[in-house]
């Protein structure tokens, strides 16, 4: 009798297994599937930020491992950490060409820089060669005055005189045709700058929506600020300058509208007298931080901390990690927010070193949240716009003194 039990709970036991392992895959793990299934961008991931790949490998691991045990809660969080860590590689990766980019870009400005010096050289030449007919058209005045009996030799001397003139004029058109030249280009290389920061905008307000999962509620608006953003780079490519920044705007807008949609979505999802609260309590809590500035915008609750580096450091000054620890005791209370750490520089200096400074100081502030106050890596992602998005006048101190600041974002969903 205690043998049939046995086969019997034997039986329910393998009936239960194979009911769990048979349903269809979540829509969370489907889309870490299709992340993982692009080569393309999984090899620059990889190369990028190996460590955040990996990461995000063991994550994929893990929510395969919960979908063939039948665990969907586990298996949705480890698909959505999977995706989050694996965009979080790829954008590394991007921002790398990005940079790349700009490098490249220098060199071909001071390659124009060199050629308008050239230029300018050439000019002078031409100057000295004007001169010298002036010297010739003064000599044939004085043999005309003298009245030089030779009629052969004043028909050489007009014909040297001619062809002076002749030469330097052709030269002052040449000379001021490869300036003018050179100005275009020089004019190009400004507005690829100018193209290169809207389009940098876009890449990060698609990366916050893909981060809220913004296409799951706003498809339109997502294909739409995909294909606004992928015609934006090709645009630059063919030096469509003005396409390409009308094309980087709308993905801006379209991405900005997924954006409010999800986090209408994951409103109706909870309480919405509760989450109100909580961002309210958020904000008055931040605002408290004393040394610190917050305000709320359409991101979220935005903490501004300054004075949190010596100059050309991107090291946190031992004095100012109060303020650390105050946003971290607040990422532990708010355990529901995404946090984004953004760096930014004022304009002096050149502006791929202001870059790379602005993104060592947000990475170092990550780290420090990470490894001093133990906050999960996944949740926080670090970026540095260097100069760009300034907020007050880099023509002045005060104004720049402003533009030297860290943002700590906990984003609304």
């Amino acid at each position: 009798m205690k043998k049939n039990k046995v086969m019997w709970l034997l039986l329910l036991l393998v009936a239960l297994l194979a009911a769990c392992g048979g349903g269809p895959r979540p829509s969370e793990l489907v889309r870490a599937d299709r992340l993982f299934a692009n080569k393309v961008d999984a090899l620059k991931a990889k190369k990028a930020a190996p460590k955040i790949y990996q990461v995000a490998r063991r994550y994929y691991q893990m929510a395969e491992e919960a979908f063939d045990d039948g665990d969907d809660v586990e298996c949705l969080h480890y698909s959505l950490m999977a995706a989050i860590s694996y965009s979080t590689a790829l954008e590394n990766a991007r921002r790398l060409e990005a940079e790349q980019r700009q490098v490249e870009a220098e060199k071909r400005l001071a390659a124009a820089r060199q050629l308008i010096s050239q230029q300018q050289a050439r000019q002078a030449d031409a100057e000295r060669r004007i001169k010298r007919m002036e010297q010739i058209l003064a000599l044939k005045q004085k043999l005309e005055q003298e009245k030089v009996k030779s009629q052969k030799e004043k028909a050489r001397i007009a014909a040297e005189v001619e062809r002076a003139r002749q030469e330097a004029e052709a030269a002052k058109k040449a000379a001021a045709e490869r300036l003018a030249a050179e100005q275009a280009k020089a004019e190009q290389l400004k507005r690829e700058k100018e193209v290169g920061e809207i389009l940098a905008r876009a890449r990060s307000q698609m990366q916050m929506a893909e981060s809220l999962d913004a296409a799951k509620y706003d498809s339109m608006n997502m294909s739409s600020a995909r294909t606004y953003l992928k015609q934006s780079q090709q645009a630059l490519v063919e030096k469509r300058f003005d396409n390409a920044r009308d094309l980087a705007k709308l993905a801006v807008e379209k991405a900005g509208l997924a954006i409010k949609a999800a986090q209408a979505a994951y409103a109706k999802k909870t309480a919405e007298a509760q989450r109100l609260k909580e961002r309210e309590n958020l904000f008055k809590e931040a605002n408290s931080i004393d040394g610190a500035e917050a305000k709320t915008d359409t991101r979220g609750v935005v903490i501004t901390l300054r004075e949190m580096f010596a100059p050309a450091k991107a090291e946190v000054l031992p004095e100012r990690t109060y303020l650390l620890d105050k946003i971290a005791e607040l990422a532990r209370k708010y355990q529901g927010y995404p946090l984004i750490i953004e760096g930014y520089t004022d304009s002096r200096g050149r502006e791929t070193a202001n870059l790379a400074l602005s993104q060592s100081r947000a990475q170092a502030v990550s780290d420090y949240l990470i490894q001093q106050q133990k906050l999960d890596m996944n949740r926080i992602k670090a970026s540095g716009y260097g100069e760009a998005r300034p907020i007050a006048d880099n023509s002045r101190s005060e104004g720049r003194a402003k533009n030297r600041r860290i943002e700590v974002i906990f984003l609304f969903r």
